[in-house]
């Protein structure tokens, strides 16, 4: 944020929205894991399930990232002017 113009303000409120999606998926696997009491706990399938969104959730921002830099291309800054 130092090398740009943007507002203290505006680079908070915009980061917030941009870990929203990731803390989600971070949280909701810490309670999983907190509820395990036994080694049958481990192989749940809400827990399961939690480790699997740790897993999708950085490929599917990547693909969202790279669809919407696809439909933008005009929107994109040149960083070498």
């Amino acid at each position: 944020m130092g090398v740009t113009k943007m507002r203290l303000v505006t680079f908070y409120w915009i980061s917030q929205i941009g870990m929203f999606p990731a803390t989600v998926v971070y949280v909701n696997a810490g309670k999983e894991l907190a509820k395990v009491d036994s080694l049958k706990g481990i192989l749940s399938p809400e827990l399961l399930g939690s480790f699997a969104l740790l897993g999708i959730f950085p490929l599917a921002a990547k693909r969202i990232i790279a669809l919407y830099r696809k439909r933008a291309p005009n929107q994109q800054t040149n960083r070498h002017t």
